[in-house]
């Protein structure tokens, strides 16, 4: 029997404006091609995943709920309310107001559009890429629509009630994991991955960037800075990509080296022409390795360079696959030494590649996740079935 499965995953909003997706339509593209531009955009893991559950026989759609110009299409398309136009790059903060929350999905905004989207199409499963998105009172009501209401979080929790109103916790951060079934609910880890269509052959040596960061530079990673300005001292052809406050770079010193952010297809183009990538993990991975940007690193071909965490072994053979560092001067020291050896340089970077494409793709984690949903949903289904007593 076939499965349907949504999936909601929200964009950067600095993301929506430079593809011209924050704003009401004035085009008449279709819903339907709209929403494929979007996900060729190489952003999040929604599209990756609903491509590869297609694979394996599901209904796997995606929607970008914070997106107005594709949730206006979407509207228009079926009939439904037009969205009011302000405000949505808030949604997060107005699903934290008190009171304000609990009636956000009674307006044609943001949740309002998505509550209707999903009492229309009506999925066996609704899989929430953001769950601070969705205030508790939505989640209640979009779980009315759907049999089996699933969040997936690997970064800072939410109050506990907006967990609470999930079926299941999906999670990257075996934590997060133990601290949903804590608290009663079902949980499962499932790492992150790579969209093997970005891989890129050797050899890394011959690639024309030396070095490359692509992140952030927020509180949750207060050693990011420290970290590329000594990276930087050693490997002086260090490119730094990601979104920064003015005068940030400056301050730090790093100017010469920032470019800007790059997100999508534009930053796996970085990583397939870097022979280095340089990693580290946001302060709520505590002693895991975690991230994406080490699935999509060593899947694109670069050498990675990352924090030793207590399970990179477990994903990646440090020295062979990927280079583990230990501190930030260590950082600098074995990136720059790789550098000086294209030999080792090549091999580090072809091996961990192999790694990932054997056993870290979207495809695998695709395979894993129907495993889980599906025992989850017959699982619920009768539960919801049982007579009450």
């Amino acid at each position: 029997m076939t499965r349907s499965i949504l999936f909601v995953d929200t964009y950067y909003f600095s993301l929506l404006q430079a593809h011209g997706l924050e704003r009401h339509p004035v085009s008449s593209d279709s819903y339907s091609d709209a929403l494929d531009e979007a996900l060729d955009i190489g952003f999040g893991t929604g599209g990756a995943l609903s491509r590869n559950l297609r694979a394996l026989g599901w209904d796997a759609t995606i929607t970008i709920p914070n997106s107005l110009t594709l949730q206006s299409l979407w509207a228009r398309d079926h009939g439904a309310r037009h969205p009011w136009g302000a405000g949505w790059a808030y949604g997060a903060h107005l699903a934290r107001l008190p009171v304000a929350r609990n009636l956000l999905h009674r307006f044609p905004h943001l949740h309002g559009t998505l509550l209707e989207q999903i009492r229309r199409i009506r999925p066996d499963i609704v899989y929430v890429q953001d769950v601070n998105l969705l205030p508790p009172a939505l989640s209640r009501q979009i779980r009315r629509s759907t049999d089996l209401l699933v969040g997936e979080i690997a970064s800072p929790l939410p109050p506990k009630p907006f967990l609470l109103a999930y079926d299941m916790i999906i999670s990257a951060l075996p934590t997060i994991v133990d601290t949903a079934r804590s608290w009663g609910i079902a949980a499962e880890y499932v790492p992150l991955g790579f969209d093997e269509r970005f891989a890129v052959p050797g050899p890394t040596s011959a690639r024309p960037i030396d070095a490359l960061f692509v992140g952030s530079f927020s509180r949750l990673q207060p050693q990011t800075i420290p970290l590329l300005q000594a990276v930087a001292e050693r490997v002086p052809g260090l490119r730094i990509y990601g979104p920064a406050e003015p005068g940030v770079m400056e301050k730090a010193g790093l100017e010469r080296n920032y470019v800007g952010a790059a997100w999508g297809r534009e930053m796996f183009d970085l990583l397939g022409s870097a022979k280095v990538v340089v990693n580290r993990h946001g302060a709520i991975a505590g002693d895991f390795a975690v991230n994406m940007r080490m699935y999509e690193t060593t899947g694109a071909g670069a050498a990675l360079v990352t924090e030793r965490k207590s399970n990179l072994g477990e994903l990646f053979e440090p020295g062979v696959e990927v280079i583990a560092y230990d501190g930030i001067q260590d950082a600098a020291e074995q990136a720059a030494a790789l550098l000086a050896d294209p030999a080792r340089l090549d091999r580090v970077a072809a091996a961990g590649q192999a790694r990932t494409l054997g056993e870290h793709s979207y495809r695998h984690r695709a395979a894993r996740l129907a495993d889980i949903l599906t025992e989850q949903l017959a699982r619920v289904r009768q539960t919801d079935a049982a007579p009450s007593t």
